[in-house]
């Protein structure tokens, strides 16, 4: 009787590996942002931090950002990039607009899967009116919303639907969006497949001497 139950404990070992491994699969990302142009009478430049435009007295800066430890399968509210305004009373006090692209790298940690990166890249528009009284209105438009991109065997979706306003002079405000990870049946780890396969077979070599010792 102990002899049935150390089997099945390597059975039931075995399955909770098995389910572990999908529980608990992670992808990473991190963005690149790039402005690709502004307004008649600003200027910009993009670095390996993100990006800078200036405006008269005004500067936006658009940061990077990368985080860690998502689960696959799940969908996330993520934050794919940081703005912040700096501005003095200088002229001009128009309104200007700044395009941008952001690259979302998605890297798959295996299982399930394979160890892999892949892109999706989102375009917007920002508009700034007034910041040069500091009292000013930011707004985005995301002119390429969504995306998607196989990763190492997942299904991954990316969409720009939110905005957090930065606050002039003060915090940084936020590109949004969402990050959804769906994975196909879980391939068992070889180890989790022999552990499962002694157990069974264990099973059926003491059913064998059960029937032999009666016969």
């Amino acid at each position: 009787m102990q002899t049935r139950y150390t089997v099945l404990g390597a059975v039931v070992c075995a399955l909770s590996l098995l389910s572990g491994e999908r529980a608990h699969a992670t992808y990473n990302y991190s963005t690149t942002l790039t402005i690709t142009g502004v307004s008649s009478g600003g200027t910009f430049a993009n670095s390996a931090t993100g990006a800078t435009a200036t405006f008269g007295g005004t500067t936006v800066t658009l940061s990077n950002v990368a985080r860690t430890g998502f689960f696959v399968p799940g969908s996330n509210t993520v934050n794919i990039g940081d703005v912040a305004i700096a501005t003095t009373t200088a002229p001009p006090g128009t309104d200007f607009t700044i395009s941008y692209s952001d690259v979302i790298s998605l890297t798959n940690v295996a299982p399930p899967g394979t160890n892999a990166t892949g892109t999706v890249t989102l375009t917007g528009t920002m508009t700034f009116a007034g910041i040069s009284t500091g009292t000013g209105v930011t707004s985005n438009t995301y002119t390429i919303t969504s995306g998607s991109a196989n990763v190492g065997g997942i299904s991954f979706v990316v969409n720009g639907s939110n905005f957090g306003n930065p606050t002039i002079n003060g915090s940084p405000g936020n590109l949004g969006g969402s990050i959804t990870a769906t994975a196909p049946n879980p391939i068992p780890e070889p180890a989790s497949v022999t552990m499962l396969g002694l157990g069974v077979g264990a099973l059926g070599i003491i059913r064998f001497r059960r029937r032999f010792r009666s016969a």
